[in-house]
C-alpha cells in the first residue's frame, strides 16, 4: 500500500491529462495475409496482449498496472493502446505521468502513446475512479466480461494505413463496385512516397483484384488513396440477414519490395437506407424483430448465443452500449442486424426538461455526449450489420445534449437512421 500511495503522489505532481484518443475504425495489424484473414495474433511481432494486475487502492481509487518492454525497433513506429472493460472512469499513466483520461467506461477506446514511451521497461497504470458524469451511465447494465478483457497494444509504422472507409454498391444494371478510401498517414517530418497494396476476394475466397499503388504524402500529414474496382454482376453476394456474404480485402504497406502490416477488412455488399419510417436493406424492407442483447464473455459463446436467437426468429440485436469489436464481426458473419447504441442512458429525472433536470438537457454535459457518440460511430461504422444508430436508452431524456448528438451524427451518417428513443415527438429522431 505504501508503494501505491507514493505512486499516487507522483502522479498528482506529474499529471497533465492530455488526451490522446484516436477516432477511427477499430483495427489491429498482422504480419501475414493468412493471419489477418484468420484474426490470429499469436505470431504478430508488434502486438502485445495486456494483463493488468491489481496494485491496490487508495480511498475510492483502484489501481491496476502492467509492465511492457519497448524494443529499439519501435523508434520509427506509432504505438497505440487499446482499453476496454474498465467498468469505471479512468486515467492512464505511463512511468508516473497521467497521459490520458476517459469518463466513459463502456466504449472501447484507442490512445496514441508513442511520445510517452522509452526504450526498455515501461509501466502502464490504470487509475479507476468515480466520474462527475456517472449519471449518464445509470441505465447501462454491468458487463458480464472480465475486467480489462480485450486490452492490447500495437505498434504501427509512421508511414501506414491510418483508416479506411469501404462500400460495395450495386448500380441499376446490376454491376457491383467497390469504393474504398484508404487514409494514409506520414508522421515523419518530410515527404514520403507510400506504397499501399490491396487484394480483394469474393465471399467464396476467389481473388477478384490486386494492386500496389503509390501515394505521395507530405510530412506530418495524411492523404487519401481512392480505390474503385468493378466486381462484376454478382448480386448473389449482396449482404443481408438472410444471405450474410462478405467480401474480404487485405490492405498492407509495401517497403523494399516486401509487404508489411496487413489489415483485413470484411465488406458487406449493398446498402442500408430508410424512408417513411421503414429501414431497407438493398431496397428490400426489413421487418425488425429485435432482442435486447449485450455480448457474452467471448466470441465463441456469443456466436452460439446469436445462432440460438436467430433460430427463434430474432433478426436484430440492440445492445445497451458499444460492444467489443468481435461482436460486430460475429454479427456480420452470421447475418443479424444491429442497432448500435451510444453509452448514454441517464434514467433518473428523465422527464424533467428544466435545464440541468435531466443530464440530456444540461449544456455542461454536451461535450461528453458528443464524445460518446463520436467514439461509438467511428470505430464500427464500416460494419454491414449496423442498420441504425441510437443516441440513448429508452429513458435517457431529451434536450440540448441530445439535440447536438443527433445533429453531429446526421452530419456524418447519410444513409442509416438515427434514433432518439426518448425524443417524445420532438424532431431529433428519424424513427
Amino acid at each position: 500500500m505504501k508503494k501505491v500511495t507514493i505512486l499516487l503522489l507522483l502522479l498528482a505532481l506529474c499529471s497533465s491529462a492530455y488526451s490522446q484518443r484516436v477516432f477511427r475504425n477499430q483495427f489491429t495489424l498482422y504480419d501475414t495475409r493468412e493471419d489477418a484473414l484468420n484474426r490470429n495474433h499469436l505470431k504478430t511481432i508488434n502486438h502485445m496482449f495486456l494483463n493488468f494486475a491489481s496494485l491496490g487502492s487508495v480511498g475510492k481509487t483502484e489501481i491496476a498496472g502492467t509492465k511492457i518492454v519497448v524494443p529499439a525497433s519501435w523508434n520509427d513506429y506509432n504505438v497505440y493502446l487499446h482499453i476496454e472493460n474498465t467498468f469505471l472512469a479512468y486515467d492512464i499513466a505511463i512511468d508516473g505521468k497521467i497521459i490520458a483520461s476517459s469518463e466513459d467506461p463502456y466504449t472501447p477506446a484507442d490512445f496514441l502513446i508513442s511520445q510517452y514511451l522509452k526504450q526498455g521497461d515501461n509501466d502502464i497504470v490504470i487509475l479507476l475512479r468515480g466520474s462527475s458524469y456517472w449519471r449518464i451511465d445509470e441505465g447501462i447494465p454491468f458487463s458480464a466480461r472480465k475486467q480489462f478483457d480485450g486490452c492490447y497494444l500495437f505498434a504501427q509504422h509512421r508511414t501506414a494505413v491510418y483508416d479506411y472507409n469501404a462500400t460495395i454498391t450495386q448500380s441499376n444494371n446490376g454491376q457491383m463496385t467497390l469504393n474504398m478510401d484508404i487514409i494514409v498517414n506520414n508522421d515523419f517530418n518530410f515527404e514520403e512516397t507510400v506504397s499501399v497494396g490491396y487484394d480483394i476476394y469474393t465471399p467464396e475466397r476467389k481473388l477478384v483484384d490486386y494492386a500496389v499503388r503509390d501515394i505521395v504524402v507530405p510530412g506530418r500529414s495524411r492523404d487519401t488513396l481512392k480505390v474503385k474496382v468493378n466486381l462484376g454482376a454478382e448480386s448473389k453476394y449482396l449482404w443481408s440477414a438472410e444471405k450474410p456474404s462478405l467480401y474480404r480485402t487485405n490492405l498492407y504497406i509495401k517497403r523494399n519490395g516486401k509487404p508489411f502490416e496487413y489489415l483485413s477488412v470484411r465488406i458487406g455488399a449493398g446498402s442500408t437506407t430508410f424512408k417513411d419510417g421503414i429501414i431497407y436493406r438493398n431496397g428490400e424492407p426489413i421487418y425488425i424483430r429485435s432482442f435486447k442483447y449485450n455480448a457474452l464473455k467471448d466470441r465463441t459463446a456469443c456466436r452460439k448465443d446469436i445462432l440460438e436467437l436467430k433460430k427463434k426468429g430474432f433478426n436484430t440485436l440492440i445492445p445497451d452500449c458499444p460492444q467489443p469489436q468481435w461482436f460486430y464481426e460475429v454479427c456480420d458473419d452470421l447475418g443479424i442486424y444491429v442497432i448500435e447504441s451510444a453509452a448514454i442512458n441517464p434514467t433518473s429525472n428523465s422527464d424533467d426538461r428544466k435545464i440541468g433536470g435531466t443530464p440530456s438537457n444540461n449544456p455542461k454535459f454536451v461535450d461528453q455526449y458528443l464524445l460518446r457518440v463520436k467514439s461509438m460511430y467511428y470505430r464500427s461504422c464500416n460494419h454491414a450489420c449496423i442498420i441504425a444508430y441510437s443516441i440513448g436508452g429508452e429513458k435517457a431524456g431529451n434536450g440540448y445534449c441530445m439535440y447536438k448528438a443527433y445533429q453531429w451524427l446526421k452530419s456524418v451518417e447519410k444513409n442509416r437512421p438515427i434514433i432518439c428513443n426518448s425524443a417524445d415527438g420532438e424532431w431529433n429522431t428519424d424513427l
